[in-house]
Order: C-alpha cells, then structure tokens, then sequence
C-alpha cells in the first residue's frame, strides 16, 4: 500500500507544481501558472506525496473575509487512481474552515469533481471578488470558459444585501450550506 501524505508546500516545491500544472494547462485542463505566482503564494499551496515523491497540488487563496478559493488542483497522471484530488480538496476545505471562511469558490472546467464535495455550480457574476480581482488580468475574461462553483461552509449574518460586500448579488441566490 503506498503512503500518502498531504502536506504544506516548501519553496523546493515550485519547480515541480509549475511543471504539472503546466503541463496540464498544455492540455486544456487548467490555466497556466508562472513562477512568480506560485513562488509568491507558495503558501496557499499544499502538496501530495505518494511514498515520498511529487504527486500533485492545491491552493487556498483568501479572496476576502468571507470567501476562499481553491486553486490548481492538479494530479500526475500515474497517479490519479488513489483520490489524491479529492484529499488535496479536503484538506484545502478543512483549512478553509480553520480559518474561519464561509464560502469556497472554485473556477473549474471540471465541475462534477467539485459537486461531488458539496460545491454547486453557480454564475460567474456571483462572485464579483473573483470576477473583478483575478479575472479582470485573465486572457480569456471576455470569454472564460470556465464554470464557477460555490460550497456555503457556514451561513453568515448581517452581511449587506447589496453592493461590492453582498454576499450574493440580487437575483443570484446562494447555495444551500455544506452539511
């Protein structure tokens, strides 16, 4: 049986997050990373080990008070049979939680592996945090193929029904909480 292990990501680990996750962006099935990106948030990341190798990643990036997102979720090839993406997204989740967030997002273009954790599919414009951060520096803003995802951790009070601090922006409801 192979030993797995999840585990914060060290500097020593960025060469090998840029090449798998780059070379699934090669593929189409994420979005490039450059090093700077990673070297500067390295700790959001975590990483999988199976038997003490590289075997994938994760990042959890604050968004702002209230919401996390999940990032570059990414698993060998070899490697994909022992549910690590699923572990890396758990532990990401249980970080969330820790640290006291409410929501976590996720832009995806897998989004049944995220459904099957709880989060729902959900519209782009529900997450302006996301979509006026990140997104406005994107490439493909004007034509994101990506789907975006929530899962409610835990319902917050007194947040403002409107504007840039709303937790759902009119005529976008908010998903059931995570159980």
């Amino acid at each position: 049986m192979a030993e797995i292990l999840i585990r914060p990501a060290r500097v020593d680990d960025t060469t090998d997050i840029l090449e798998l996750v780059n070379a699934l962006a090669r593929e189409g099935v994420m979005l490039p990373r450059s090093p700077a990106s990673v070297i500067e948030k390295i700790r959001d990341f975590h990483v999988a080990e199976v038997d003490g190798d590289f075997a994938g990643c994760g990042a959890l990036a604050v968004i702002w008070s209230d919401i996390a997102e999940v990032r570059s979720i990414a698993v060998s090839p070899e490697q994909r049979a022992l549910g690590l993406g699923r572990r890396i997204a758990e532990a990401l989740i249980a970080e969330a939680e820790t640290l006291g967030v409410a929501r976590v997002m996720a832009f995806t273009y897998v989004p049944g592996f995220f459904e099957k954790l709880g989060f729902e599919v959900v519209e782009h414009a529900s997450l302006p945090h996301k979509v006026f951060g990140d997104c406005l520096d994107c490439p493909k803003f004007h034509q994101c193929d990506e789907v975006a995802v929530l899962r409610i951790l835990k319902l917050v009070d007194g947040a403002p029904e409107r504007g840039p601090l709303s937790l759902p922006l009119p005529g976008h409801p908010l998903p059931k909480a995570a159980k």
